[in-house]
């Protein structure tokens, strides 16, 4: 069910080769809450750009001729917004190519985006860990610690800028995190960790692009490899995901 009072709700998806990730199920997940889809993908090199042309949600696709994320994050989510705020959109979520809300959110969303007070919505997130069954409790990858800025009021006569960070930049401007916030108890649910070998190159990843943990601890990057405290989910299936 989409919010059928407060406006327009887009949403925005980064995405890079993730035909064989979790794309397409996202993408339907998705489609069932927004009014439309915006999706700047890093210059795919599989089948993601037909995934995201055929779902019928996605109103605007854009391929980059060349990576962007891994030298400018900042740019990248900055072209994208860009792109989403061209379509005069009274609500924005941002979610990455491996995130869903847990299905409550189709209820949730009318009274989110119905309200006047807040502009910034958070969301704890859910890293699943090893499989679907799991998701990890230890340091900061508590979702009680771990609470993510995933859906923000657009303001058209706003003037908003991206940091000056090349990683870990946020998914929004600057000036949407000096809005007031409200936390809601919809779980954002991550799944990029599920798979061994891209948690792995996820740590190389970090490590190289921040080396002396500028955007991060670096402790929390090596965490990525510890040996995880885990707790069994025991929320709804996601057998579209596995």
């Amino acid at each position: 069910m989409k919010p059928s009072t407060a406006g327009l709700l887009l949403a925005m998806l980064p995405v890079r080769n993730e035909a064989r990730r979790y794309l397409e199920p996202v993408l339907n997940r998705l489609a069932k809450h927004v009014d439309g889809i915006v999706i700047l993908d890093d210059a795919s090199t599989d089948e993601t750009p037909d995934i995201c042309r055929s779902n019928p949600r996605v109103i605007e696709y854009r391929r980059l001729p060349e990576p962007l994320f891994k030298t400018d994050e900042a740019e990248l989510r900055r072209i994208l917004w860009d792109m989403t705020v061209r379509h005069n959109p009274a609500w924005i979520c941002a979610l990455d190519a491996d995130e869903v809300f847990e299905s409550g959110i189709g209820a949730e969303l009318p009274r989110l985006t119905g309200q006047d007070r807040y502009d910034l919505i958070y969301f704890p997130v859910y890293h699943f860990w090893g499989s679907l069954s799991y998701y990890r409790v230890d340091g900061l990858w508590d979702p009680v610690l771990m609470k993510t800025p995933c859906l923000c009021r657009y303001r058209k006569n706003n003037n908003y800028h991206w940091p000056d960070r090349k990683l870990h930049c946020g998914r929004f401007p600057l000036e949407c995190y000096r809005s007031p916030g409200l936390v809601s108890k919809i779980r954002l649910l991550h799944l990029g960790y599920v798979n061994q070998a891209e948690r792995q190159a996820k740590l190389q990843r970090y490590l190289a692009l921040d080396p002396e943990g500028k955007y991060c601890p670096i402790t929390h990057y090596r965490s990525i490899m510890a040996v995880p405290q885990l707790k069994p989910w025991t929320g709804e299936r996601m057998t579209e995901f596995s």
